[in-house]
């Protein structure tokens, strides 16, 4: 049995409608992530940033870790009134991953200190550059690209610091 011609138009208009709602909610979803999961990373920065600043064993490593607090810190700040207004909650702790690079650089000095806080440095900005990146291309929500564009220059910059400081470090 056919349907009827008011009966297809509305089925369309109906399916266009949940397609339209489901890309909405994966758009949605991407700037979420993105503002939860750049938290939670500025989190980590200003504390991994804040040992550094104390323990570091170089002068270039204590002003490294100076540069991510106050820049980690800028970041948070920019992005609290986002997530505010996308419904992202800030973290209250450190993500695992990033409280067992602090409970592993708490324990360490010198230049094993140096050595694996510049190491996690450069694979940590690497994918910060590509996260910051890919919302860019992808994200949604306007307020959102507009910090991940404003962002992504910082988290490059400290990338190219750790990579200096990696190629110096074990060599003085």
């Amino acid at each position: 049995m056919p349907i009827p011609r008011t009966n297809k138009k509305s089925m369309c208009l109906s399916v266009a409608a949940m397609l339209l709602a489901a890309t909405a909610f994966g758009q949605t979803q991407t700037d979420k992530t993105f503002v939860q999961t750049a938290m939670e990373v500025n989190l980590a920065e200003i504390q991994v940033g804040q040992l550094a600043a104390q323990k570091g064993a170089t002068d270039g490593v204590k002003r490294f870790g100076q540069r991510l607090v106050s820049d980690h810190t800028r970041l948070e700040d920019e992005m609290k009134p986002i997530a505010a207004k996308i419904g992202v909650t800030p973290p209250a702790e450190l993500a695992p991953d990033d409280q067992a690079l602090l409970t592993k650089l708490q324990g360490e000095s010198g230049a094993a200190f140096d050595m694996t806080f510049v190491n996690a440095m450069v694979s940590g900005h690497k994918q910060g550059v590509q996260l910051y990146k890919n919302e860019e291309t992808n994200g949604q929500d306007a307020a959102v690209r507009v910090s991940a564009t404003k962002g992504e220059p910082v988290i490059a910059a400290h990338l190219r610091i750790a990579e200096r400081l990696a190629g110096t470090i074990g060599k003085s």
